[in-house]
């Protein structure tokens, strides 16, 4: 691992993997800006009467008592009473120890050179702007960005239908690509923002439906590990619980846009086809993470049967009743995927025949 500077060591060390290393006491609990770390004892000046408060993502916080301000920089000098050149050399040895590895906020090079999407401001802005409605949903200018997506205010989908030039409307939409595995623009979505339409979804006429395809299937490079889920914002909550979660940030979240999985195309060209060129290209695992409902388990045991059948291990992850990934917690998300159950043939009846979902008898 390359030698990181003291901004990198503060975003990436997990302050969390730090105290359970040294079996140091804490306790979790929520505050105002997230998740909080309450530590029994405070290393600057030696109470111990649960007055240290850290943030559980960033590290910053402080000694109610002595009121030290600390950073994860601070903690560790303070804590194995280190010069500071030392502390930056245990930094990068906790790091090494506790498997860090970069967020995979880097997206493949994708061609749009075949579809023309509507006209449309790429997200974020070159000023660094984001659309309101995704900050609010927890997709932050990066994760739009990783996404490829951008904002049509007024603007239309050109195409021809029998023989005549026609223009569907996708007027304040977020314009959601999909490409294929080859990072080929294929077709795209479009999601209204206001919440005064009708149709949540627009679909552009005479393109390929996205049912043949996996959302964000070009993203899956150098990794043993896919994560399954529907629609977009399902994937786009499920990839940043796994950008949070430092030993999970090999898993790359796909979409399977519904409940199903398409297979049965002579030619390959379907979903099972392209999970079987993942297997190719090093894949062996795939997690379903489908919604909480009895339904939506019952096709996920259908579609863990399909994918087993060529060869992948299938686990499928129950998320709480009645939720999907992008409803809970990004910790609920984590949990869910490390819970996950192996697909077996035993686990298909079981499940099938008293479904975890099912009204209690």
């Amino acid at each position: 691992m390359s030698r990181l500077d003291a901004e990198e060591i503060q975003k990436e060390l997990d302050i969390e993997f730090l105290f359970e290393r040294e079996s140091l006491p804490y306790k979790m609990s929520r505050g105002a800006s997230g998740m909080q770390l309450n530590a029994k004892h405070c290393p600057a000046c030696g109470d111990s009467r649960w007055r240290v408060y850290l943030n559980a993502d960033s590290g910053i916080g402080n000694c109610f008592v002595c009121n030290f301000p600390y950073t994860k920089m601070k903690f560790i000098k303070e804590y194995f009473q280190l010069e500071w050149r030392e502390a930056f050399d245990k930094a990068q040895e906790l790091l090494k120890e506790q498997g860090w590895r970069p967020k995979r906020i880097a997206a493949v090079m994708v061609d749009h050179s075949e579809v023309a999407l509507p006209y449309s401001l790429e997200l974020p802005t070159e000023d660094g702007l984001n659309l309101q409605y995704l900050e609010q949903r927890g997709i932050t200018a990066e994760y739009s960005r990783y996404f490829g997506l951008s904002y049509c205010e007024f603007g239309w989908w050109r195409f021809e239908e029998d023989g005549e030039k026609k223009r569907q409307p996708f007027d304040n939409r977020v314009i959601i690509p999909v490409y294929d595995l080859d990072g080929k623009l294929m077709t795209f979505q479009g999601r209204d923002v206001t919440g005064a339409s009708q149709r949540k979804y627009l679909f552009p006429k005479m393109l390929p439906g996205t049912g043949r395809f996996l959302l964000n299937g070009q993203n899956v490079h150098a990794t043993q590990e896919v994560a399954m889920g529907e629609g977009f914002f399902d994937v786009a909550a499920m990839k940043i619980a796994f950008d949070g979660e430092v030993s999970l940030r090999h898993v790359v979240a796909v979409g399977s846009f519904g409940k199903h999985l398409s297979y049965g195309a002579m030619d390959g060209n379907d979903q099972l086809g392209r999970f079987n060129q993942l297997k190719a290209r090093g894949v062996r695992q795939v997690t379903i993470m489908w919604d909480g409902e009895e339904n939506a388990l019952t096709a996920a045991l259908n579609a863990a049967k399909l994918l087993t059948g060529i060869g992948l291990v299938v686990k499928i992850a129950l998320l709480p009743a009645g939720k999907d990934p992008n409803e809970v917690l990004p910790e609920v998300v984590v949990r869910s995927y490390q819970d996950a159950k192996v697909w077996t043939p035993t686990l298909d009846i079981q499940w099938r025949l008293r479904n975890p979902y099912g009204k209690k008898k």
